[in-house]
């Protein structure tokens, strides 16, 4: 009677075990890339191919990125048993920061065991080109009439580059750069000095924007630096 009810159990066992092995089933051969360090203005890619491990036909239903930066191709829609295919990250660099970055894509198919796949993909991006700080911010105790922050550019490649000026919208204030323009020698450091004139508006207490330094490097022709000033009570 007992060794009855154990073969039973057995069966029953073996029955649902091959039941949840049945159906299409995502296998991929990685599901991470690091593409190391990749110049600002740069797109790279990188495929991740797959197999359908499984006993029936697998359906691509959905990509999803994590971010506008990072697009996802897919090949075949529909794989058979035993068939392969790849999805394709294609990571644009354009509009970042310099620095590490994380991101990742949501393969959703009809994978009952594994319905969404995270792949991430990171990489260091590297600006030839950089400004320091990035951004002013400034808590003054009352108006005053100009604020002088003193900046640098630093150049780390084999080239010279200049800055050839600002362009923006500011906001309630006039910004001047000194000097004008000026030329980066390769692997070097420039200083220079921006100068933040607050609108005399007598409700004002927050002046925030941004504007971009101009230069002639043919992928980082915009630098953005952002500004922050704050007032302790409107003047």
């Amino acid at each position: 009677m007992r060794i009855g009810c154990i073969v039973g159990l057995l069966l029953t066992l073996t029955l649902v075990a091959g039941f949840a092995a049945a159906g299409p089933k995502i296998t991929f051969d990685k599901e991470s890339h690091h593409y190391g360090k990749v110049l600002y203005g740069d797109t790279v890619t990188e495929e991740f191919p797959f197999t359908n491990t499984g006993n029936g036909t697998l359906i691509i239903e959905d990509l999803k990125s994590s971010c506008g930066c990072t697009k996802a191709v897919k090949g075949s829609r529909e794989i058979p048993p035993k068939g392969t295919s790849k999805i394709i990250a294609a990571f644009d660099t354009n509009g970042l920061r310099a620095g590490a970055k994380l991101k990742t894509i949501f393969v959703h198919s009809n994978d009952s065991q594994r319905p969404v796949v995270k792949l991430i993909i990171r990489a260091d991006v590297v600006k030839e080109l950089n400004v320091e700080p990035p951004s002013i911010a400034k808590q003054l105790k009352g108006f005053t009439e100009e604020i002088s922050v003193p900046m640098k550019l630093i150049n780390s490649s084999a080239k010279a580059y200049k800055v050839t000026g600002f362009q923006g919208d500011p906001v309630g204030l006039t910004v001047r750069m000194k000097p004008a323009s000026f030329e980066v020698p390769p692997e070097s450091t420039v200083p220079f000095t921006v100068t933040l004139v607050p609108g005399k508006s007598p409700s004002q207490v927050y002046y925030m924007g941004k504007f971009q330094l101009l230069t002639n490097h043919p992928k980082e022709a915009e630098m953005e630096v952002r500004y922050l000033i704050k007032l302790d009570k409107a003047q």
